[in-house]
Protein backbone atom coordinates (compact mmCIF):
# COMPACT_ATOMS: atom_id res chain seq x y z
CA UNK A 1 0.00 0.00 0.00
CA UNK A 2 1.38 3.42 -0.95
CA UNK A 3 2.43 5.70 1.89
CA UNK A 4 -0.20 8.29 2.76
CA UNK A 5 0.73 11.90 1.96
CA UNK A 6 0.22 14.16 4.98
CA UNK A 7 2.67 16.98 4.28
CA UNK A 8 0.03 19.71 4.43
CA UNK A 9 -1.43 18.58 7.78
CA UNK A 10 -0.13 20.54 10.82
CA UNK A 11 1.73 18.32 13.27
CA UNK A 12 0.14 19.50 16.53
CA UNK A 13 -3.18 20.83 17.80
CA UNK A 14 -1.45 24.16 18.43
CA UNK A 15 -0.38 24.36 14.78
CA UNK A 16 -3.81 23.21 13.59
CA UNK A 17 -5.45 26.06 15.45
CA UNK A 18 -2.93 28.62 14.15
CA UNK A 19 -3.36 27.42 10.56
CA UNK A 20 -7.14 27.55 10.84
CA UNK A 21 -7.04 31.00 12.41
CA UNK A 22 -4.77 32.33 9.67
CA UNK A 23 -7.13 31.12 6.95
CA UNK A 24 -10.19 32.60 8.66
CA UNK A 25 -8.63 35.93 9.61
CA UNK A 26 -7.48 36.42 6.03
CA UNK A 27 -10.88 35.44 4.61
CA UNK A 28 -13.27 37.05 7.10
CA UNK A 29 -11.19 39.66 8.88
CA UNK A 30 -10.68 39.88 12.63
CA UNK A 31 -14.23 40.93 13.53
CA UNK A 32 -15.76 38.29 11.28
CA UNK A 33 -13.80 35.42 12.83
CA UNK A 34 -14.99 33.70 15.99
CA UNK A 35 -13.29 31.17 18.20
CA UNK A 36 -16.14 28.76 17.38
CA UNK A 37 -15.32 29.11 13.69
CA UNK A 38 -11.62 28.54 14.36
CA UNK A 39 -12.44 25.36 16.29
CA UNK A 40 -14.59 24.05 13.42
CA UNK A 41 -11.96 24.94 10.81
CA UNK A 42 -9.21 23.29 12.86
CA UNK A 43 -11.28 20.19 13.57
CA UNK A 44 -10.88 20.54 17.33
CA UNK A 45 -13.12 21.48 20.23
CA UNK A 46 -13.57 25.05 21.37
CA UNK A 47 -12.05 24.00 24.70
CA UNK A 48 -8.91 22.93 22.85
CA UNK A 49 -8.66 26.33 21.18
CA UNK A 50 -8.93 28.08 24.54
CA UNK A 51 -6.43 25.67 26.08
CA UNK A 52 -3.82 27.07 23.69
CA UNK A 53 -4.99 30.68 23.35
CA UNK A 54 -6.80 32.61 26.07
CA UNK A 55 -8.56 34.96 23.65
CA UNK A 56 -9.09 35.73 19.99
CA UNK A 57 -6.68 38.64 20.40
CA UNK A 58 -3.95 36.33 21.71
CA UNK A 59 -4.60 33.96 18.82
CA UNK A 60 -4.29 36.77 16.28
CA UNK A 61 -1.04 37.99 17.82
CA UNK A 62 0.40 34.46 17.83
CA UNK A 63 -0.55 34.05 14.17
CA UNK A 64 1.26 37.27 13.26
CA UNK A 65 4.34 36.29 15.29
CA UNK A 66 4.55 32.89 13.63
CA UNK A 67 4.14 34.44 10.20
CA UNK A 68 6.93 36.94 10.88
CA UNK A 69 9.29 34.21 12.06
CA UNK A 70 8.57 32.12 8.97
CA UNK A 71 8.59 34.87 6.34
CA UNK A 72 11.61 36.71 7.71
CA UNK A 73 13.67 33.61 8.36
CA UNK A 74 16.89 35.16 7.07
CA UNK A 75 16.72 38.13 9.43
CA UNK A 76 15.37 36.18 12.39
CA UNK A 77 17.43 33.00 12.18
CA UNK A 78 20.35 33.20 9.74
CA UNK A 79 23.90 33.78 10.96
CA UNK A 80 24.21 37.18 9.31
CA UNK A 81 27.23 38.06 11.44
CA UNK A 82 29.21 35.40 9.59
CA UNK A 83 28.72 37.24 6.28
CA UNK A 84 30.10 40.51 5.00
CA UNK A 85 27.72 43.40 5.63
CA UNK A 86 26.78 43.97 2.00
CA UNK A 87 25.81 40.34 1.44
CA UNK A 88 23.84 40.23 4.70
CA UNK A 89 21.92 43.43 3.96
CA UNK A 90 21.22 42.22 0.43
CA UNK A 91 19.67 39.00 1.76
CA UNK A 92 17.55 40.97 4.24
CA UNK A 93 16.46 43.52 1.62
CA UNK A 94 15.40 40.89 -0.92
CA UNK A 95 13.53 38.86 1.71
CA UNK A 96 11.82 41.94 3.14
CA UNK A 97 10.62 43.19 -0.23
CA UNK A 98 9.46 39.74 -1.34
CA UNK A 99 7.38 39.44 1.83
CA UNK A 100 6.12 43.01 1.77
CA UNK A 101 4.69 42.72 -1.74
CA UNK A 102 3.30 39.20 -1.36
CA UNK A 103 -0.49 38.67 -1.46
CA UNK A 104 -0.46 37.11 2.02
CA UNK A 105 1.32 40.07 3.58
CA UNK A 106 -0.98 42.54 1.86
CA UNK A 107 -4.05 40.64 3.09
CA UNK A 108 -2.76 40.77 6.64
CA UNK A 109 -2.12 44.51 6.41
CA UNK A 110 -5.61 45.11 5.06
CA UNK A 111 -7.16 43.08 7.88
CA UNK A 112 -5.28 45.16 10.45
CA UNK A 113 -6.07 48.47 8.76
CA UNK A 114 -9.76 47.59 8.68
CA UNK A 115 -9.69 47.08 12.46
CA UNK A 116 -7.22 49.78 13.52
CA UNK A 117 -9.72 52.62 13.87
CA UNK A 118 -12.09 50.81 16.21
CA UNK A 119 -9.61 48.35 17.69
CA UNK A 120 -6.27 50.10 18.25
CA UNK A 121 -5.29 47.23 20.54
CA UNK A 122 -5.35 44.88 17.55
CA UNK A 123 -3.12 47.27 15.60
CA UNK A 124 -0.74 47.41 18.56
CA UNK A 125 -0.63 43.62 18.84
CA UNK A 126 0.07 43.32 15.12
CA UNK A 127 2.90 45.85 15.30
CA UNK A 128 4.44 44.21 18.35
CA UNK A 129 4.28 40.70 16.93
CA UNK A 130 5.31 41.57 13.37
CA UNK A 131 6.93 44.86 12.28
CA UNK A 132 8.51 45.64 15.65
CA UNK A 133 10.22 42.24 15.81
CA UNK A 134 11.61 42.71 12.31
CA UNK A 135 12.94 46.21 13.04
CA UNK A 136 14.39 45.06 16.37
CA UNK A 137 16.19 42.17 14.67
CA UNK A 138 17.77 44.46 12.07
CA UNK A 139 18.65 47.02 14.76
CA UNK A 140 20.50 44.33 16.71
CA UNK A 141 22.39 43.22 13.60
CA UNK A 142 23.37 46.80 12.72
CA UNK A 143 24.48 47.43 16.30
CA UNK A 144 26.76 44.41 16.16
CA UNK A 145 28.10 45.50 12.77
CA UNK A 146 28.82 48.94 14.21
CA UNK A 147 30.63 47.40 17.21
CA UNK A 148 33.00 45.45 14.97
CA UNK A 149 33.65 48.48 12.75
CA UNK A 150 31.82 47.22 9.67
CA UNK A 151 29.41 50.18 9.63
CA UNK A 152 29.47 53.79 10.81
CA UNK A 153 26.16 54.57 12.51
CA UNK A 154 24.96 57.21 14.94
CA UNK A 155 21.79 55.33 15.87
CA UNK A 156 21.27 51.72 14.71
CA UNK A 157 17.52 51.90 15.38
CA UNK A 158 17.01 54.92 13.16
CA UNK A 159 19.27 53.34 10.54
CA UNK A 160 17.14 50.16 10.58
CA UNK A 161 13.92 52.15 10.17
CA UNK A 162 15.37 54.16 7.28
CA UNK A 163 16.69 51.01 5.61
CA UNK A 164 13.27 49.39 5.59
CA UNK A 165 11.69 52.70 4.58
CA UNK A 166 13.84 52.84 1.47
CA UNK A 167 12.86 49.30 0.54
CA UNK A 168 9.13 49.96 0.97
CA UNK A 169 9.34 53.02 -1.24
CA UNK A 170 6.25 53.84 -3.28
CA UNK A 171 5.69 50.25 -4.39
CA UNK A 172 4.29 49.06 -1.06
CA UNK A 173 1.54 51.69 -0.81
CA UNK A 174 0.55 51.13 -4.44
CA UNK A 175 0.36 47.37 -3.85
CA UNK A 176 -1.61 47.91 -0.66
CA UNK A 177 -4.11 50.09 -2.50
CA UNK A 178 -4.39 47.64 -5.39
CA UNK A 179 -2.82 50.12 -7.80
CA UNK A 180 0.13 47.94 -8.81
CA UNK A 181 0.42 44.35 -9.97
CA UNK A 182 2.79 41.91 -8.31
CA UNK A 183 6.26 43.06 -9.39
CA UNK A 184 8.43 40.62 -11.27
CA UNK A 185 11.58 39.26 -9.68
CA UNK A 186 13.85 41.60 -11.65
CA UNK A 187 12.01 44.71 -10.45
CA UNK A 188 12.13 43.49 -6.85
CA UNK A 189 15.85 42.79 -7.14
CA UNK A 190 16.60 46.24 -8.59
CA UNK A 191 14.74 48.03 -5.79
CA UNK A 192 16.34 45.92 -3.06
CA UNK A 193 19.83 46.37 -4.52
CA UNK A 194 19.35 50.13 -4.87
CA UNK A 195 18.34 50.41 -1.21
CA UNK A 196 21.39 48.43 -0.07
CA UNK A 197 23.71 50.54 -2.24
CA UNK A 198 22.28 53.82 -0.88
CA UNK A 199 22.52 52.56 2.70
CA UNK A 200 26.13 51.47 2.34
CA UNK A 201 27.12 54.73 0.66
CA UNK A 202 25.92 56.49 3.81
CA UNK A 203 27.28 54.08 6.41
CA UNK A 204 30.29 52.21 5.04
CA UNK A 205 33.50 53.01 6.98
CA UNK A 206 35.76 55.49 5.18
CA UNK A 207 38.91 54.28 3.51
CA UNK A 208 42.23 55.48 4.81
CA UNK A 209 42.66 59.21 4.34
CA UNK A 210 38.92 59.94 4.01
CA UNK A 211 36.76 61.65 6.61
CA UNK A 212 33.88 59.70 8.08
CA UNK A 213 31.30 62.03 6.51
Amino acid sequence: MAAETVAAVPATKHEQVLAAAAALFMDRGFAGTSMDAVAREAGVSKATVYAHFASKEDLFEAMVARGSAERFATLMHADLDGMNVEAALSLVAHEFLDVLTSPQSLKTMRVVMAEAGRRPDIAARFYRAGPARVVNALTAFLDRAKARGALVLDDPRIAAELFFGMIRGDLHIRRLLGLADTPDAADVARLADAAVDAFLRAHRPPVAGESVR
